[in-house]
Parts: C-alpha cells; structure tokens; sequence
C-alpha cells in the first residue's frame, strides 16, 4: 500500500511539472521595425499566436502565415516567459508577463544590411 501511494504522488507530481506550464496566447504587438541599418523605421501591428511546445517557443505570424524562428524559453513559471535565440547574424528575445498579458518581442540583424524589429503589445 506505501508503494501504491508513492507511485501515485509521483504520477501526480509529474502531471502538474509536465503540464502547469503549457501556454497558448494571441498577441497584438504594435512593431517598430527597419529593413537595414540605414532605412527609416516604420511601424505595423502584427498579431502572434504565441506557445510552447515543452521548452520552445513557437511564434506564428498571422500577417505572413508562418512560423517565426523557434527560441528557447529560459523562464516560464506561472509569473513570466523569458526565452531567446542566438545565431550568427542574428539574435532574437522575447518577454511576456503572465499577470498582466504584456508582451515584447525583438529581432536583431548582425548581417550586411541590419536592422530589426521591436514589439510591444497586449496578449488574450
């Protein structure tokens, strides 16, 4: 009865670390963005469909019906997402408070032509 009791906590312990943390969420980010280092910035609202799959981030972008890069979530408790992804020519970020649906996401250039995009927004 001791190990059918344990084998049962740790089932439910595992339940709620597997699954206390998945998210699903639309975001509309009003961005800033420029095409290359020398452009002026323009803006354009863009609506995210934000989640994760385990310790991914996945962005999908409703304007251009596509994933964005996958980042890695460094932060996801019941407070805030934090997750990042770092490659050679470019270095993406993004920030949500689960408390109050705020949101911010940038995109960073490090190739010939620059740019980037900043984003801030409220999520639902």
């Amino acid at each position: 009865m001791k190990k059918l009791s344990l084998y049962i906590f740790l089932g439910l312990l595992g339940c709620n670390i597997g699954f206390a943390n998945d998210f699903n969420y639309t975001c509309s980010l009003d961005v800033q963005f420029k095409t290359s280092d020398n452009s002026k910035w323009y803006n354009k609202e863009i609506i995210f469909n934000i989640s994760n799959s385990g310790n991914i981030l996945k962005m999908y972008d409703k304007e251009i019906n596509l994933y964005r890069l996958d980042q890695t979530i460094f932060v996801n408790n019941s407070n805030e997402v934090i997750a990042s992804k770092t490659s050679k020519d470019k270095f993406n970020s993004f920030v949500f408070n689960k408390n109050t649906l705020n949101a911010k996401y940038s995109n960073m250039y490090f190739d010939d032509e620059g740019g980037g995009e900043y984003g801030v927004g409220q999520c639902n």
